[in-house]
């Protein structure tokens, strides 16, 4: 649905364009070919937006391990087509959707992921934050050996019992059974000295490095660098680049958070048990949801907006790691976490705010954009306070009831703001002011006589 508007928005903007920057620069009579060049294209304009929205929503969001298992005797079409297709829809795009219209929980997903992979990284021997991020999310994965392997116990001195073979002897690998996702706590630090690789090996099992995501970051910086320089030399900003500017300045700190995080690690490393070996998960047993149907939905979006849903997983239970997995955060910990990002969402939503005197095309838009901008502002701004007032839950519950209360009426309505937002900023298009179109005057920066 939100594609379709979108694409309508575009298709309608650049019809509607079309013959509009020829008319914008006669209304300015312009007398001069090297004033003609100087103007910018509405293409332009979509292009660089699109460019850097795309880079801020897919390239710089680090998932999880989203583990597949092999099959056998696969068919063309099925390996070629169908399960690439498949991953797409089913894993890649709603990420992408989450990206798009709530970036600023993939801000806080990345902050837990953050802290959490410090703590670890300080519970093995030359372990780095970059090793926690793997651990996290999910690089390490369990398998059982065939009935036939042969094998031999590690060798570890731990009073507890961690049962994790090596195999040793012949066999094929696609007869290997995968069993679950590991967290720490399902190993012993001296399994992990031996299995776990180094930090360069990790960073080669992701698909980018710190080149490509200081290209990225680059890229990010100059978008928001012109949009800074227009501003000063009083030339207006579409509604489409506040839009990209909001995400682009969010998107420094996600990458801020995520830089040592490897990237699209799609197989984790196996560890093995024999066939005939338990796993039971180690650590707290997971929580439970509530039995009622209302009530569970009420309790999910309140966990899942301060990121302590992981305490109602079983990761023995998973095919896979959960795709906002960030490990078991204490609940004394998850308020001063959220705090931050819940205020750089709101950050986020105020950055909207720098069109709210923009000329729109309706009168009906500009009271739309106007509501929006509020809405994204108070949304967080009441997740910042419930974080706040989280590790108190027990002397403030009743404060918690009204923020939870309010949390629930005005998140449908955070939500429709950011669609409306996004598909303002390309209706807009159709409309806009002739200095909209004048290119930035970048000497007026350089020192002269």
């Amino acid at each position: 649905m939100l594609v379709l508007l979108l694409a309508y928005a575009i298709t309608q903007s650049v019809h509607s364009d079309a013959g509009s920057i020829p008319a914008s620069i006669e209304l300015r009579d312009v007398a001069s070919c090297d004033e003609l060049n100087s103007q910018r294209s509405i293409w332009s304009i979509v292009w660089s937006c699109l460019s850097t929205i795309f880079l801020c929503t897919w390239v710089a969001v680090h998932p999880n391990v989203h583990f597949r298992s092999e099959k056998r005797n696969q068919r063309w079409l099925e390996k070629w087509l169908w399960d690439p297709l498949h991953e797409l829809i089913t894993y890649k795009v709603p990420l992408f959707l989450w990206a798009l219209l709530v970036p600023e929980y993939i801000l806080a997903w990345a902050a837990r992921q953050y802290v959490q992979a410090g703590v670890i990284s300080k519970k093995v021997p030359e372990w780095t934050r970059t090793h926690g991020f793997f651990m996290i999310m999910g690089g390490f994965h369990l398998f059982r050996l065939p009935a036939d392997a042969s094998f031999t116990p590690l060798p570890i001195e731990s009073s507890e019992s961690f049962i994790f073979v090596v195999p040793t002897g012949r066999h094929l690998r696609r007869d290997e059974v995968p069993v679950c996702p590991l967290k720490f706590e399902d190993f012993s630090v001296e399994t992990l000295e031996i299995i776990a690789p180094t930090e360069i090996e990790l960073k080669d099992r992701g698909k980018s490095d710190a080149l490509t995501k200081i290209i990225v970051l680059v890229q990010t910086l100059w978008f928001v660098i012109q949009c800074i320089t227009r501003r000063t030399q009083h030339l207006p900003l579409t509604e489409l680049e506040v839009v990209t500017l909001a995400y682009a300045v969010l998107n420094l700190f996600i990458y801020m958070f995520w830089w040592d995080k490897p990237m699209n690690v799609e197989c984790p490393i196996r560890a093995y048990k024999t066939w005939t070996a338990s796993h039971e998960e180690a650590g707290e047993k997971a929580a439970a949801w509530n039995d009622g149907r209302v009530l569970v939905w009420v309790e999910k979006i309140i966990n899942y907006t301060i990121g302590s849903q992981d305490q109602y997983v079983t990761i023995s239970q998973q095919c896979s790691i959960p795709m906002f997995w960030s490990g078991r955060i204490p609940d004394r910990d998850l308020g001063p976490v959220g705090i931050g990002p819940s205020i750089l969402g709101a950050a986020f939503g105020a950055i909207h705010c720098i069109a709210w005197s923009s000329e729109f095309p309706s009168r009906s838009e500009l009271v739309l954009w106007h509501i929006s901008c509020v809405a994204m502002i108070a949304v967080p701004f009441i997740v910042a306070i419930f974080c706040s007032s989280w590790a108190y839950r027990n002397r403030l519950k009743y404060v918690l009831y009204i923020l939870a209360t309010l949390l629930l009426l005005s998140a449908w309505l955070y939500v429709a703001g950011r669609i409306a937002t996004l598909v303002i900023a390309f209706t807009s298009l159709r409309y806009l002011p002739p200095a909209t179109f004048r290119t930035v005057d970048w000497t007026t920066f350089i020192p002269h006589i």
